[in-house]
């Protein structure tokens, strides 16, 4: 079974019938997680 985030990377035109947001919403979405990770790693 691919994992979700291979899928959506692979086909980002069904990003928002997989998570229900659009492929450019979701890659500001793991942006921001990475930079909030990264400030409480410090």
């Amino acid at each position: 079974m691919t994992s979700p985030l291979v899928r959506i990377e692979s086909h980002p035109q069904s990003a928002k019938r997989l998570i229900g947001i659009n492929y450019e919403q979701f890659m500001t979405l793991v942006v921001l997680a990475e930079q909030r990770h990264n400030q409480k790693q410090t």
